[in-house]
């Protein structure tokens, strides 16, 4: 019985050393694992890009120019000494010379003659092609001298156009006028007249 208690004693002491010893190998020999703070994972925020589209604005296109079409007239409106011009197609040679013509004859202003013209034909003047294509337009006035049987026996520019296309067709033009002749106490007698074409592209 005093065996069993001493050896009690031995093997107590004896597993402690072992147990101490086995220990200190582990503290020795096995790997220290350092342990890293929690640290919470990132959040993926995935962005989401808007473009925005920008709708071009529809344009509308310009207008088609329609082409000019070119008229030559006589204008209505005329200058004191002008007369109002008809617009006609006929050619009227209805009027019989009642009294020699020449240079002996006076010409009254249009202001003093007490029977005044009347146009009985006052032709349209041709646009001249070149004006036409360069988009010339113009106004002008003719001075014309009307004889005693009513047709024009001279005429010249009292007003230009700015353009000497346009002055040569209108004075073509006012050299086939036709008038009712003028009358002075009771004699037909030459006249100045005011005869405006107006050149105008439609």
């Amino acid at each position: 019985m005093r065996d069993h208690k001493l050896m009690y004693g031995i093997y107590f002491r004896t597993g402690m050393l072992i147990s101490i010893v086995i220990l200190i190998l582990l503290f020795l020999f096995v790997p220290y694992a350092e342990v890293e703070p929690y640290k919470l994972k990132k959040e993926i925020v995935t962005m989401v890009e808007q473009i925005s589209a920008e709708i071009e604005k529809y344009e509308e296109p310009p207008p088609v120019e329609r082409p000019k079409v070119a008229v030559a007239a006589a204008a209505t409106e005329v200058s004191e000494e002008a007369v109002e011009t008809v617009a006609s197609t006929e050619f009227h040679e209805d009027i019989i010379r009642t009294q020699p013509t020449g240079p002996e004859i006076e010409v009254i202003p249009y202001a003093k003659v007490e029977v005044k013209p009347k146009p009985i034909f006052i032709p349209k003047p041709d646009y001249p092609e070149l004006a036409k294509k360069a988009g010339i337009e113009g106004k002008a006035v003719v001075e014309a001298i009307v004889d005693v049987d009513g047709s024009v026996m001279d005429a010249k520019i009292f007003k230009s156009s700015g353009n000497p296309m346009l002055d040569e067709s209108a004075l073509a033009a006012a050299r086939k006028a036709k008038f009712t002749p003028a009358k002075q106490r009771d004699i037909f007698v030459r006249v100045r007249v005011n005869i405006p074409f107006e050149f105008k592209l439609q």
